[in-house]
């Protein structure tokens, strides 16, 4: 069953058009990530689904039903911001409150989703609490209890995990992550950190220009990106110019800079078209002895090392001046006893290999 879906949507603000077409169908009970640069309309969507701005074309249906016209209290939708904006003079147990008192609840009924949720975010003990004295992740989970209190049909979260630390960060992230299947509300979740779109969602949908790119599960969209920017977006990539030297009837030869030269399967190309070959860093292994001429292999020499705690980052130089780069653990960098200056061959994993035109 589809939970949420936008279709055409179209938003023009002061004269500029913001997002241009945009249709997403979200299934009940599905997480998704908005995730791109700045400017590139994820904060629009979602104050489109809240209600907060209205389409100039398109439609908004929440369980098959329309939400054009619908001010933002008369959809049931859930909102977490990043200053999480909780009321300072409200204890934390009046904060998760807020929602079903608007909504008019069962007052004995509210008391008792008010304590059920506070000990679903492991708050319970702090509800006579004044948010200023809690923690950014204790305030960022009473934000997430009001947001979820009222069993919204929608849960919008708009970069929940920007204003924490790295290390809160990614412990929320595996709370976050259990609690919406717990609860199986649809999600959509804003945000600019790859990793946390990466690791938190079923799906991710990268934006560009007021438009969805391309949306697959996270491996496959990280993996096997079918556009360029997207990879060069997601995560580091190398992209290489080659050319089509030769085609045959089991594919097409490909040659690029350090002497690289590989065989794919790929018969829509024709002897002299330029193309680009993308690889992400750690789908390339570096060798220092061996066949120099291998296929899908590119010489050249260490430029330089760069330490990133659980990787090592090899930056290595072809005669043409290009630069590529390799990922590879400290203690296998070691094993190696590469120095900088020193020449050797980087073997590209042919299945993770990206085409694209130049």
């Amino acid at each position: 069953m589809t939970g949420l879906e936008l279709e055409n949507i179209c938003v023009w603000l002061n004269g500029q058009q913001i997002l241009h077409d945009v249709n997403l169908s979200i299934k009940k009970g599905e997480c998704v990530a908005l995730l791109g640069p700045s400017g590139c309309g994820k904060t629009t969507t979602l104050r489109t689904i809240a209600g907060f701005i209205h389409p100039q074309s398109g439609d908004v249906r929440v369980s098959g039903h329309s939400c054009i016209g619908l001010p933002p209290n008369k959809r049931n939708v859930g909102l977490v911001f990043q200053d999480y904006a909780l009321f300072p003079h409200m204890t934390v147990a009046q904060n998760v409150d807020y929602g079903l008192r608007m909504r008019k609840h069962d007052r004995k009924e509210s008391l008792l989703l008010v304590k059920e949720f506070l000990e679903m975010v492991q708050l319970d003990h702090v509800m006579d609490r004044l948010p200023q004295s809690l923690s950014g992740g204790q305030r960022q989970r009473v934000a997430l209890a009001r947001a979820l209190v009222i069993k919204p049909d929608i849960l919008l979260l708009d970069e929940p995990l920007g204003a924490l630390d790295r290390k809160l960060r990614d412990q929320m992230q595996v709370e976050l992550k259990q609690l919406q299947k717990q609860l199986g509300v649809t999600t959509i979740i804003v945000t600019h950190d790859q990793e946390e779109a990466l690791s938190l969602a079923d799906r991710v949908a990268v934006m560009f220009g007021g438009g969805i790119r391309e949306i697959g599960m996270p491996q496959d969209l990280y993996d096997y990106p079918q556009h360029r920017d997207v990879m060069d977006f997601l995560g580091g990539s190398n992209l290489l110019r080659c050319n089509v030297k030769s085609v045959q009837s089991n594919g097409v030869t490909l040659t690029g800079p350090g002497g690289f030269e590989v065989l794919i399967e790929n018969n829509n190309h024709k002897v002299g078209d330029k193309v680009l070959v993308g690889i992400r860093p750690e789908h390339l292994s570096i060798e220092t002895s061996g066949d120099m001429s291998a296929e899908s292999a590119i010489r050249g020499i260490v430029h330089e090392t760069v330490y990133k705690g659980t990787l090592m980052e090899v930056l290595i130089k072809t005669a043409d001046g290009e630069i590529f780069r390799a990922s590879i653990s400290p203690r296998s960098l070691d094993k190696l006893r590469v120095s900088r200056g020193e020449e050797i061959s980087l073997v590209l994993e042919k299945d993770y290999l990206r085409i694209f035109k130049e």
